[in-house]
């Protein structure tokens, strides 16, 4: 049976105005969706460290996620005038998801300094509340901690998973890794190896560099990966500038290897010695 011209009309214009109150209910939709990450971005960048200017040592800080929120995290936190802990963890994945849980990093690392509690131990602890809450999700990160006494100028750190810290020396194109002794955080019951950290001896100008592997990766895709050993490079290179300034020097360095684009969310943490 044929329908009247006049029928389908009517029709046509009931289709469009459903697909109109669609279009306005997703529209309002997507606003929500972005008034809350946005408001979740502003959560997150709370959780990160600020730039630091102590007589012992000067801590510059940039983070660049890929999204407007991501799962990287960090902290630099003093306890007494004497000791600087600075933290780093990285969660699988990007988004609100990771953040979440980066934000739940936060706060449970955050006491275990104020504990004073050893690297190690924060390694092994963080691990178990990762197991304990977040096994059936399959989540896990990397994870990264240092505890530097300002006095004796000497770092001890555990890592699990992640990526060396940089030590470059002034006047030299030497450095030393700082490599991550553990596994994974979250992956197994007891990620901890049979020397879960070690220390190593600073000196005045030494700048350390802790990073996500946002940075070491980029370029992956393309076949063409920068690397630990092309970042230390663009790090010593970086030497003669300001600490202040050093960090941007860096970033800019790996975004220009990259040709621009990003990957992965890139976290850097610049430490000086004075």
């Amino acid at each position: 049976m044929t329908l009247p011209r006049g029928h389908e009309n009517i029709e046509m214009a009931q289709l469009r105005r459903r697909l109109a109150l669609v279009e306005g209910q997703l529209e309002t939709l997507r606003g929500e969706s972005r008034r809350w990450e946005k408001l979740a971005s502003i959560v997150h960048r709370t959780l990160l460290a600020q730039p630091v200017r102590h007589e012992a040592i000067h801590v510059d800080v940039r983070y660049h996620p890929i999204e407007a929120v991501g799962g990287d995290y960090c902290q630099v936190r003093f306890c007494g005038q004497e000791t600087c802990y600075i933290t780093l963890c990285d969660v699988m994945g990007h988004g609100i998801v990771p953040a979440f849980v980066a934000t739940r990093v936060s706060s449970e690392v955050r006491h275990w300094i104020l504990d004073q509690q050893s690297p190690s131990r924060i390694v092994k602890q963080l691990n178990g509340f990762m197991r304990t809450y977040f096994q059936e999700t399959g989540l896990f990160l990397s994870f990264f901690a240092a505890r530097i006494d300002l006095v004796a100028r000497r770092i001890t750190w555990s890592g699990g998973g992640h990526p060396p810290a940089i030590v470059v020396r002034p006047g030299t194109t030497h450095v030393e890794l700082l490599e991550s002794q553990n596994a994974l955080i979250g992956v197994v019951d007891d990620c901890l190896d049979e020397y879960p950290e070690h220390s190593f001896d600073l000196h005045v100008g030494d700048r350390v560099l802790f990073y996500t592997d946002g940075l070491t990766e980029t370029g992956a895709t393309s076949g063409n990966e920068l690397g630990i050993g092309g970042l230390a490079e663009i790090a010593t290179s970086s030497m003669g500038l300001d600490v202040f300034r050093m960090a941007d020097d860096i970033l800019e360095k790996v975004d220009k290897f990259a040709s621009g684009s990003q990957e992965d969310d890139k976290t850097l943490i610049v430490a000086e010695i004075r």
